[in-house]
């Protein structure tokens, strides 16, 4: 499995503060009540998070928001 390199400045910044909370374990309903947004405003981030980091399926989606920041973004 390949995931696609990104650059940080390919994530919206509302994106990158869910992959953070993702990274802690919230879910998406906590992530959304957090946020003050709706659940499906926060399954759309994720949608469009793991399109940009070329994941397809969970297993390459919790792999790249483990390893979240890549050490190559500076």
């Amino acid at each position: 499995m390949m995931l696609a390199t990104t650059h940080p400045h390919d994530f919206t910044n509302k994106e990158i503060q869910i992959i953070e909370l993702i990274k802690k374990g919230l879910s998406s309903k906590e992530i959304a009540d957090q946020l003050f947004i709706s659940e499906n405003t926060v399954r759309r981030h994720r949608q469009n998070i793991a399109w940009k980091a070329g994941t397809s399926g969970k297993s390459s989606f919790r792999k790249f928001i483990k390893n979240f920041p890549p050490a190559n973004w500076t």
